[in-house]
């Protein structure tokens, strides 16, 4: 008995190991899929509506701290499944230890194309502030130039 529940205990871990390996890989392509969407897109719009209603894939139905978020050069939420941050300018403000990683991202992309930028926020259901590593790109289509963004915690 004690050997079938150490296995359950085993297996039931490994999706955890697994997913915790994945995450860069998800989160490159989750940005780069987004990327090619909004690139795509008719109407630029469509694509920011559905990342601000945060719907599943832009919003991981199971993981409320990994979604997808879109700046605009001037570093301007353009899309965010937090409503209440859409059409804010976030140039020059930092986070709680004075990092401008916002102007960082859109800098970056900018000059670079793409990166990743580490930082420290407040995690959705977690208390006190926790290192994230966004990764950003790049994303140019008929319209304008929009930097598509999607970050991982450390832990």
């Amino acid at each position: 008995m004690k050997k079938l529940v150490f296995l359950i205990t085993i297996l039931a871990m490994i999706p955890f190991s697994l997913q915790a390996v994945l995450t860069k890989e998800m989160v490159i392509n989750k940005v780069q899929t987004v990327c090619e969407e909004v690139k795509s897109a008719v109407k630029t719009q469509d694509v920011f509506d559905k990342i601000i209603s945060g719907s599943h894939p832009y919003k991981d139905k199971n993981n409320a701290a990994f979604y997808v978020f879109i700046y605009d050069e001037s570093v301007s939420i353009v899309a965010h499944p937090k409503k209440k941050l859409v059409g804010k300018s976030y140039k020059g403000k930092s986070d709680i230890r004075g990092r401008m990683f916002r102007d960082q991202i859109v800098e970056g992309a900018l000059k670079k194309g793409k990166g990743w930028v580490k930082y420290t926020y407040m995690e959705p259901r977690r208390s006190g502030e926790q290192t994230k590593r966004t990764y950003y790109k790049l994303c140019q289509n008929k319209e304008s130039n929009f930097i598509v963004a999607c970050g991982i915690y450390d832990r």
